[in-house]
């Protein structure tokens, strides 16, 4: 690795010294459990309670089509805006990043209430498109935030810490409406009065987003820090990640990409269509378990430094790849039943038949959880330093984005079938998993550029400024 020094050489002698002459005090609100526990309190208000509403199936609403068009709304600029947060937020800083990140899901959870009030469609494309610009910012930074700044070894714990708060959002709201809704047996939209709780909570987001330290100031149990290298210019910023956009690796990750977090658009209107209001409000609140028991056992895999990292990276793969096919092979069995059936099933809860089908949304949740955080950690892995970190989780949530306009657009259509969406799903998840493994096969360590406080006190700055990323085989950490 090479670090810049200002007029001298730093000796292993003198860094011993400096090690010992250096008290290195750290305050808690400057640790890395304090910046996560920051990024979670935003997860779990903003998005948790977005994912909270959409787990009633399309947003609480009677009818999924008008919410499934502000949805395909919501994400396009999600997409556009995710790419070019990467290289903003590494600008303006991360705490700002997730700040106007947290600015538009009250909005967006205010279209909904008028729609179910008045069913003012303009509004509710109005707050779609503020949130997707704004969540544009916010995925950006919260996943750089949640990769960066722990030390490569943990980031999977925290991965999984933080995929817990944001199933948290669902769980407690799942538990409103589950208390709201819990005798309404039949299908149609969830009760007002489920909005304007949610819609408080949304609205806390933004003041504890406020609360995240400067990634430069934040401190490591493992004494190394957290490396921040901006480009000169804003020019050279966007030129970084639209380079590293056409880079062979990510070229070969964009089906990964793409496909991660497809299937949500499909389960919304599979909610809607053939689940009773009380059974939605169950699902909202149950089917989150799945993710948080899935990110645990994923995490508790890839933070195993006793087992090589391209071996963890594979067997991770191959586990999450076997259990989502299996989930396209039961919705197409089930579809089938379905369409055959005379009249189309409306699953109430605990009654036949509803076992078997939301034991699916139970598994895609499980599945989908898992191998969105096993996303992060890969891209993690290549990462340099946190700007880099930044451009990938950028590009990373971005095309993943894409992929939820095209899927939330094909729930639009009243009249859609729903083969075809599962049919897509299943493909591409076949399609991504040739590229991902040659991904994989090249895995050989983190790329991560290792400072630490002892070298930051030799060399007498905190700025980070000349610090040269190191080559690949500089670097050595399974």
């Amino acid at each position: 690795m090479a670090f810049s020094t200002s007029d001298h050489t730093a000796t292993p002698e003198s860094l011993e010294a400096a090690g010992a002459q250096t008290p290195f005090k750290h305050s808690i609100f400057r640790s890395v459990p304090f910046q996560i526990a920051v990024a979670c309190g935003v997860s779990f208000t903003a998005p948790g309670m977005w994912d909270a509403l959409g787990g009633l199936g399309a947003g609480g609403a009677a009818e999924p089509y008008a919410v499934s068009a502000a949805n395909a709304l919501l994400y396009g600029l999600f997409a556009i805006v995710c790419v070019a947060a990467g290289a903003i937020n590494n600008r303006i800083g991360l705490r700002y990043g997730l700040a106007l990140g947290a600015i538009g899901y009250p909005l967006y959870g205010a279209g909904l209430y008028t729609n179910n009030v008045n069913a003012t469609t303009w509004f509710l494309l109005f707050g779609s498109a503020l949130c997707g610009i704004s969540a544009g910012f916010f995925w950006a930074a919260e996943a750089a935030i949640i990769i960066g700044y722990p030390s490569p070894k943990d980031r999977a714990f925290y991965l999984a810490v933080w995929q817990t708060a944001k199933a948290a959002g669902p769980i407690v709201g799942g538990a409103i409406n589950l208390g709201l809704n819990a005798q309404r047996s039949t299908a149609g939209s969830v009760g007002r009065a489920t909005y304007i709780v949610f819609i408080a909570i949304m609205c806390l987001g933004l003041p504890i987003a406020l609360c995240l330290s400067p990634a430069t100031k934040v401190w490591r149990r493992d004494a190394t820090r957290v490396v921040v290298r901006k480009e000169p210019t804003w020019g050279a910023e966007f030129k970084a990640v639209f380079t590293l956009f056409i880079s062979r690796r990510i070229l070969l990750l964009l089906p990964a990409f793409f496909i991660s977090y497809f299937y949500n658009g499909f389960v919304s209107t599979w909610l809607t269509t053939y689940f009773t209001v009380r059974s939605r409000a169950f699902s909202s609140f149950f089917t989150n378990f799945a993710g948080i028991f899935s990110s645990f056992l994923i995490a508790t895999l890839l933070d195993n430094q006793k087992v090589h990292i391209k071996t963890r990276g594979r067997v991770a793969f191959i586990a999450i790849v076997t259990i989502l096919i299996g989930t396209w092979i039961w919705a197409t069995i089930l579809q089938k039943q379905f369409y055959d059936a005379p009249e189309a099933p409306v699953w109430d809860w605990f009654r036949d038949g509803f076992g078997k089908s939301y034991a699916l949304v139970f598994f895609w949740q499980f599945g989908g959880q898992a191998f969105q955080q096993f996303l992060y950690w890969l891209v993690g892995q290549y990462a340099t330093d946190l700007s880099s970190l930044s451009h990938h989780t950028g590009i990373l949530r971005g095309v993943e984005a894409l992929g939820q306009t095209v899927a939330w657009a094909m729930q639009s259509e009243g009249n859609a079938n729903h083969f075809v969406s599962i049919g897509l799903n299943f493909g591409i998840t076949v399609l991504c998993i040739l590229p991902t493994w040659i991904v994989l096969s090249e895995l050989e360590h983190s790329h991560e550029v290792k400072v630490t406080e002892i070298q930051v006190a030799v060399d007498g700055t905190d700025k980070q400024k000349d610090v040269i990323p190191a080559k690949e085989n500089d670097v050595h950490e399974t």
